[in-house]
Parts: structure tokens; sequence; C-alpha cells
């Protein structure tokens, strides 16, 4: 807590308003959520689990807003149905079939 200035107090606060859970996925997790913190700015964000703060936030989007919201939208409208029409990796059928 010392790196970012939080006292366990605060620390405590804050995971209470967030529930208990990591403020972007919602789950619990058994150890810590991590501090998460604006890497330009320095700024506390809130408290995240390793997945989420790791690799969602730092190494998938960058901490940039823009990719989160066109991930989003890439998630609830597929390309490829849009120029395919609907289609699956497999028919349904289990490969020994």
């Amino acid at each position: 807590m010392a790196t970012y200035g939080l006292t366990s107090e605060e620390y405590n606060l804050l995971l209470a308003a967030q529930g208990g859970r990591c403020a972007i996925c919602q789950e619990t997790r058994r150890g810590n959520l991590a501090v998460d913190h604006c890497h330009r700015t320095e700024a506390i964000r809130g408290l995240l689990c390793a997945r989420c703060n790791g690799q969602l936030l730092a190494r998938g989007a960058r901490d940039r807003p823009e990719v989160l919201r066109r991930a989003a939208d890439y998630l609830e409208s597929y390309p490829a149905w849009q120029v395919l029409g609907p289609r699956y990796t497999h028919d349904g059928k289990d490969e020994g079939e």
C-alpha cells in the first residue's frame, strides 16, 4: 500500500465500495486485488484482479479506453457475421463422428 500512498483503511474502504470485487470483471479473488493506477498521471483508479490489471488494461489495451470500446463493439457485433452471415468453426458434431 505504501507504493500508492493508500492506507489499509483506505484500501478496505475502496474494496467495500466495489463490493469486494474487481471493478472491471466483477469477480472475487482469494488474494488481494491490485491497486490500479494510470501510468501517465499516477492517479489511483480502483482495485482490479491480476487478469484485468495486468493483461486487459496493461498489455491488451495499454490504458487506451478507445481500444476497450472497440473491443466491446467487436464482441457485440462480429464483423465476419456482417459480411458472411453467422458461421461456426465446426458443424456442431463431435470431431470423432
